[in-house]
């Protein structure tokens, strides 16, 4: 990937959590063509075996462990925080990124890349947004919650940090944005609402682009950069052009309060007592410690496929139609200005750099 003043990255030293994930699959091999040394953090050896075939330093232990975290960190220039279990608590997420951000400091690092969301935001999906838009609003998910104090330690701390805030990242490997509504298109007709709203996209490419200028840019400070395509599209391109690809699936719209009224009264947000996990993510996190999170994933697929005897119709849950019927507007011109970040994949472009991978799972 070539990206002006990534030459920069030359011998710089980067160590990346969640290098074997969605996103640091993508980003390491970007690095190592950048000329970066990488150094990847991994809670298992799961996955060390390609990433060490690359010429990739890699070190097993576990996020939360200051000490060994410390230890592995000096000497590094940059470290590109990538990683958010979505199988344990956010509770523990927080607790191992204090851990982290403590070992960085400790470790004399220059500077943090760190992946945020979008939904940190009270205006999402709703309404337009930069990074001046408020981040207030109690509740939401416990992932917003944590993201949130997240920034708000990297905005408060001594170290300069970029915090990249993607929209949604669609492209090989994405399990919500590509793989779950491919799949549901494979099994027969996703459900949109009607009037149908606009999908904030990004392809996994065009972040880790961002990534990579935001490692290099001279003068960074305490900053958040919202990433996102070159424009929002309808949500039935995006759907479209996946059913185009695997060649089946259909595309329904209905009328949105239809879809609203199927799904019951909205529930009442109560305060969010301790979290806990459930079985499922409990067996989740269980079986990619033991298989590895691809061989996991395969033998998930297999079983829904198995069990599953429904109709082939996927109506949106509650969190999918408010997306799905939302029109709000996501601004990149900060990390235009700031970072040089030019969005380089349209949806097409997109589509076409993820056809072959989707043609290899559904296809």
């Amino acid at each position: 990937m070539n990206v002006t003043g990534s030459e920069k990255l030359q011998g710089q030293k980067v160590f990346v959590t969640g290098a074997t994930g969605f996103l640091g699959a993508r980003l390491v091999p970007a690095l190592l063509e950048s000329g970066a040394r990488v150094t990847a953090l991994l809670r298992s050896r799961h996955g060390a075996k390609d990433l060490e075939a690359k010429s990739v330093n890699v070190v097993t232990a576990a996020l939360g462990d200051h000490a060994a975290v410390a230890e592995t960190l000096r000497g590094h220039n940059i470290l590109a925080h990538l990683a958010y279990d979505v199988r344990a608590t956010a509770e523990k997420n927080l607790s191992d990124f204090a851990a982290l951000f403590g070992a960085a400091q400790d470790a004399g690092i220059g500077r943090i890349i760190h992946t945020s969301s979008i939904v940190t935001y009270d205006a999402w999906p709703n309404e337009d947004l930069d990074e001046t838009s408020p981040m207030q609003r109690p509740g939401g998910s416990p992932y917003r919650q944590a993201k949130i104090e997240m920034e708000k330690q990297l905005m408060a701390g001594p170290i300069p940090a970029a915090i990249l805030q993607p929209t949604l990242i669609y492209g090989p490997g994405s399990a919500l944005w590509t793989d779950q509504l491919t799949e549901n298109l494979a099994a027969g007709t996703q459900i949109l609402p009607q009037p149908e709203g606009l999908c904030n996209g990004v392809f996994v490419d065009d972040v880790v682009q961002a990534i990579l200028r935001a490692a290099v840019l001279e003068d960074l400070g305490q900053e958040r950069f919202v990433i996102s395509g070159p424009e929002p599209v309808a949500w039935s391109a995006l759907l479209t052009g996946y059913s185009r690809i695997i060649g089946k699936g259909d595309i329904r719209l209905e009328p949105y309060q239809a879809l609203s009224d199927r799904l019951g009264p909205e529930p009442e947000e109560h305060e969010a007592g301790p979290e806990t996990l459930s079985v499922a993510a409990r067996i989740s996190a269980l079986g990619r410690t033991l298989l590895g999170r691809e061989r996991f994933e395969v033998l998930v697929r297999a079983i829904k496929r198995r069990v599953s005897s429904g109709d082939g119709v996927a109506y949106p849950n509650r969190h999918l139609l408010e997306l799905f019927a939302a029109r709000g507007g996501c601004s990149i011109a900060q990390a235009q200005e700031r970072l040089g970040y030019q969005p380089d994949y349209p949806l097409e472009k997109g589509l076409a750099a993820t056809a072959d991978y989707l043609r290899g799972r559904f296809g």
